[in-house]
């Protein structure tokens, strides 16, 4: 259910599940240290070229602190971020969220 906030713009509620944060902290090292720089695809499509990223490349987005590297941008343009862990049963978080969601994101 997309709502207009007081300025008359639309307002999109984004419900998410993700993993819990690691209980003994985040690994000293992953698997790939860095990203490589991809600039176009297979047949010369271009890659997107964002303005500006709020997270810290290698940082881990998709456990509930990283909130998939969104919140900041999504509160920017007025649209409201609901991130849990509790996603099982009818008595969950996202059970209760999930009602008046206009997108659904889920990492499992």
């Amino acid at each position: 259910m997309v709502n207009d906030n007081c300025w008359g713009i639309p307002v999109t509620k984004m419900a998410c599940t993700l993993d819990e944060d690691p209980v003994k902290g985040y690994p000293k090292t992953c698997a790939r240290d860095d990203i490589p720089r991809i600039e176009r695809y297979p047949g010369g499509q271009t890659t997107p070229t964002p303005k500006a990223t709020d997270f810290k490349p290698g940082q881990l987005l998709g456990s509930v602190s990283g909130e998939f590297g969104l919140r900041k941008f999504l509160e920017s343009q007025s649209h409201s971020l609901v991130v849990t862990s509790d996603k099982d049963g009818p008595k969950s978080v996202f059970e209760k969220e999930l009602v008046d969601a206009d997108i659904v994101a889920e990492l499992t």
